[in-house]
């Protein structure tokens, strides 16, 4: 395939990687052509520890999607989760002569940008907010406009360089060239927020199997990203721990049993479940408490960073919810009653995507959905020049309405 016509991504996750190959339509919209699914090896708590492993299972999905669609890709998007991320907002300011111009831009931007970061860690996104006039009026676009001081501001995500090497050495081993990494709460908002959710404040929070992801968006956008080493595999062993059972029995009890929020239940019903190769039975109400005590924990240390970061109050859309562990039954209604705010499940946005209903309605392939449709991250003499042409296309617009 060349790479003019399609994108590819692979969403790496604890549990599952997903593939999905897109066809460019008119504008910038996206077809979904090629679709695949497999377990996930080589990667625990989110982070990858067996490059050898991991690169295997790719090469054969690789593999098996090239002989079932008869594509072949060269590059491809992939995610990346790092509990050891930072974000913070990068300042510029600059005084202006009379009116903003393309060198001003170029240098708030700069000076935006210019933060140092440590040796061990790398900038995985910059990302442009807003432009502040004189200190008071607030713009996404100043150019051509009367100032006499320009201010920018951007969002910086670092992660540790060693998880950006282990996931370049993994596609290298795939024959595979990286068209973009981009952080996993990230990429899942491209798929499942709204403007709106956005503008008015919101929480992605994606509950994965190894971690929980989460991003706050705010009227200029991307506020905070951060990772929490707790997901769906924690509250499996705590059941497996609660009803000394096996891992395998306890995802199974959590999976065709399970309820987040024990109040909803209507009444108490007898499970089986084995252990040590012979059938017991556990209370259904109690399975349930152990779950939600289980998710509750995780949801605690989330309250507490949104708190630490004075986010908390931002928040009037809630919670949008994502990831594998977010599908047990109840959990909306646990969030809401723990937050005491809105909650919802991210569905994908269509705008600029179609393919197959299977595809666009399975949780697992919205992180690969979301990095098809990722874009956002600065690039100064990229923003610059597009800038300029959208200056110089609407002058010509107003001579050419002029004339007529």
């Amino acid at each position: 395939m060349t790479s003019n016509n399609y994108k590819a991504s692979i969403d790496i996750g604890t549990e599952t990687i997903a593939l999905l190959i897109a066809e460019k339509e008119d504008g910038d919209n996206l077809r979904i052509v090629v679709h695949n699914v497999c377990p996930s090896i080589g990667v625990k708590k989110g982070s990858l520890f067996s490059v050898d492993s991991l690169s295997r299972v790719i090469n054969k999905l690789i593999d098996e999607t090239n002989d079932s669609f008869g594509l072949v890709f060269d590059n491809v998007r992939v995610n990346i989760s790092d509990t050891h991320l930072t974000c913070t907002d990068g300042k510029g300011k600059v005084s202006i002569e009379e009116s903003v111009t393309s060198k001003d831009l170029d240098s708030v931007l700069e000076s935006a940008m210019a933060m140092s970061t440590p040796t061990n860690k790398e900038k995985l996104h910059i990302i442009k907010k807003k432009f502040t006039i004189n200190e008071t009026v607030v713009v996404d676009d100043p150019m051509d406009m009367a100032a006499e001081v320009l201010e920018s501001k951007v969002h910086i995500v670092t992660v540790s360089s060693s998880s950006i090497r282990n996931i370049e050495r993994c596609l290298e081993q795939c024959d595979v060239a990286i068209d973009k990494i981009v952080l996993n709460p990230i990429a899942k908002s491209q798929a499942v927020l709204t403007q709106e959710d956005i503008d008015s404040g919101v929480c992605l929070l994606d509950i994965g199997a190894g971690v929980t992801s989460y991003s706050v968006f705010h009227e200029e956008g991307i506020v905070r990203s951060g990772v929490i080493a707790m997901g769906g595999d924690d509250v499996t062993n705590d059941i497996a721990n609660a009803f000394d059972t096996s891992l395998e029995e306890a995802k199974r009890l959590k999976e065709n049993y399970g309820v987040a929020k024990s109040s909803v239940l209507k009444e108490d019903k007898f499970i089986s479940f084995t252990l040590n190769k012979e059938e017991h039975h556990l209370s259904s109400l109690e399975l349930s408490e152990v779950i939600e005590e289980a998710y509750c924990n995780i949801f605690e240390l989330l309250k507490n960073e949104l708190k630490h970061h004075n986010l908390d109050r931002i928040l009037k859309s809630g919670f949008v919810l994502c990831g594998g562990a977010a599908e047990i039954n109840s959990i909306e209604e646990l969030v809401r009653d723990f937050f005491s705010k809105r909650v919802k499940m991210g569905k994908i946005q269509r705008l600029r995507l179609s393919g197959l209903e299977a595809v666009l309605t399975d949780y697992r392939y919205a992180g690969a959905i979301g990095l098809l449709l990722h874009e956002g991250d600065l690039n100064k003499a990229e923003y610059v020049e597009s800038i300029i042409k959208k200056g110089v296309i609407g002058k010509l617009k107003k001579v050419i309405v002029g004339n007529f």
